[in-house]
């Protein structure tokens, strides 16, 4: 029974963590609109930072498959900076970002290149673990899913007849446009979407830092 005690505190951890998104999307969606300094968009930055944080942390520990980490480590962060696109085009220089970016691809690049043949190697290895197929499912979902889920024709099939029964019309024109009645369900639900694609990911790097450091220490001993 002791040996299941890990897995039931990463469930409750886990579990813990889906109700804690819940409620940032229950809180924006209150307010009625998710905006780029919602609590959606700030919580998906956050978890973003924290898997890259955790990665960088742990690649010393993990030392077989810290090639892997620092790369994965590079890829979110690059996700990270994107999230931060406006402001940074506003506050620092146009296309801040995309420079920033690819400040970091280079580094990672020039780390890859030195490193190939131990990155293919620990790629192999840890793509067999299923802490890999949590983080692969959530990228899935974040660049694949949620940009087909969030199609503005597919939220205005689904609210034309609501928007054409329920929204006051004026000398023949109804006073909100379609475009304009969907747009914050529509931004609502793709957000709360990537929300949990990020969760997901967060999940994957946890376990595959936990696969990480328990095939390092076997190895020593």
């Amino acid at each position: 029974m002791k040996a299941l005690y890990p897995l039931i505190a990463r469930l409750f951890a886990y579990a813990g963590l889906m109700f804690l998104m819940s409620l940032s999307i229950q809180f924006d969606f209150a307010v009625g609109e998710v905006k780029e300094d919602s609590l959606i968009e700030i919580t998906q930055e956050v978890l973003l930072l924290i898997s890259a944080l955790l990665l960088i942390r742990f690649s010393s520990k993990a030392k077989n498959f810290k090639i892997f980490n620092l790369t994965l480590s590079g890829f979110l962060g690059v996700h990270f900076v994107r999230e931060f696109d406006f402001w940074l085009n506003t506050q620092l220089f146009d296309k801040a970002w995309q420079v920033i970016s690819l400040v970091i691809v280079i580094v990672v690049l020039i780390m890859v290149i030195r490193n190939w043949k131990k990155l293919i190697l620990e790629i192999a290895s840890i793509s067999k673990t299923y802490g890999f197929a949590f983080f692969f499912s959530g990228l899935v979902i974040l660049h694949v899913f949620s940009r087909l889920y969030g199609r503005k024709l597919i939220w205005i099939d689904l609210l034309r007849d609501t928007h054409d029964k329920y929204v006051i019309s004026e000398n023949g024109e109804k006073i909100v446009e379609l475009r304009d009645f969907m747009r914050p369900v529509k931004d609502a639900s793709e957000e709360s979407i990537e929300l949990l694609a990020y969760s997901i990911m967060l999940i994957g790097v946890v376990e595959m830092i936990i696969f990480g450091i328990k095939s390092s220490r076997k190895i020593k001993l």
